[in-house]
């Protein structure tokens, strides 16, 4: 089984809000909606367990409920620091010892479902494993304002959430940790100082933590850009009648030669839905459909309207 730990219980000093940053508005929602509704639909999800801070609880419930969330398991109150938080997570789940933990920032709205596949897949593999993008920029180790060391750009990488782990490692990392009073700015640097080994997972530049009004800007032009796609069919006039359009059907115009209803206008708002997310072309799927007997065009429809949502959980983010 697999539970995630989302943890949404900062402050949220850099934002400059007295509103964490979790509940600020986005198209509409509340940031940790759209992390929320990411885990939701993943299959490879069983359990969800929110780590808030105690005045943020009650306002979380209404949410849960308003959104009709059906995996959130509980909510369990913060700590002081970010690594309390995990810990208390962590403990108020009840699991076996190969079951994964994915903690998972709740400021990170942008996660696709393949990041989150394809790090509890390392994890299940490697014990454990994290997400993140390499480093574009050159990174030098400095101290007292001076150059110590240039570090090789390509053996970086920048660390984003999730972070998966095994429950058994996890509670022992996280008790160790404690007991050391030791604290990390991530949650496989945990596994690592125990002499783990924590598999990368590559993932998308855009899956960031928003915690600047810069990354929120950032966040909210990357939800609200416009995917364009350019669609166009055509077809003979028969000498029948009956002519479909847009769905709506002229019993004295000439009808359009073709296997299905041939409305060329859903036939082309279907290859325009296709191309922005890089699919077929119409004939693809409505050749088998039409040798069905499928011949509505609104049929086809549904197919390419089903595509794109399957293709926005796995790889792409946008609000819809």
């Amino acid at each position: 089984m697999n539970h995630v730990i989302i943890v949404g219980a900062g402050k949220s000093t850099r934002m400059n809000s007295s509103l964490n940053k979790i509940f600020l508005n986005i198209v509409n929602k509340p940031l940790i909606y759209y992390t929320l509704k990411q885990f939701e639909n993943c299959l490879l999800i069983h359990k969800i367990i929110l780590v808030t801070r105690k005045e943020n609880i009650s306002q979380l419930k209404n949410l849960i409920k308003q959104f009709k969330l059906k995996k959130i398991e509980k909510i369990v109150q913060g700590g002081k620091h970010r690594q309390d938080s995990v810990y208390n997570g962590l403990k108020s789940i009840k699991a076996k010892k190969d079951d994964i933990i994915v903690i998972h920032n709740a400021a990170n709205p942008l996660v696709t479902q393949k990041t989150i596949n394809d790090c509890i897949k390392a994890a299940i593999n490697y014990g454990a494993s994290v997400a993140g993008f390499r480093a574009k920029d050159t990174i030098k180790k400095v101290k007292n304002n001076f150059v110590v060391k240039t570090l090789n750009r390509a053996d970086l990488f920048q660390i984003q959430t999730p972070q998966c782990i095994k429950y058994s490692l996890a509670i022992k990392a996280f008790e160790k940790a404690k007991k050391d009073k030791f604290y990390a700015t991530d949650d496989v640097a945990l596994v690592e100082r125990l002499g783990y080994k924590v598999k990368i997972v590559p993932c998308s530049e855009e899956n960031i933590k928003v915690t600047t009004p810069k990354d929120l800007e950032t966040l909210k032009t990357i939800m609200t850009s416009a995917k364009v796609g350019i669609g166009h069919d055509s077809h003979k006039f028969s000498n029948k009648k009956g002519l479909t359009l847009g769905t709506l059907f002229f019993k004295n115009e000439n009808k359009l030669e073709a296997n299905s209803d041939g409305d060329v206008i859903l036939h082309a708002l279907f290859n325009a839905l296709s191309t922005t997310i890089g699919s077929k072309s119409l004939g693809f799927y409505a050749d088998d459909m039409c040798k069905k007997g499928i011949t509505d065009s609104k049929k086809y429809l549904e197919i390419i309207l089903g595509i794109r949502i399957l293709a926005r959980n796995k790889n792409i983010f946008k609000h819809k």
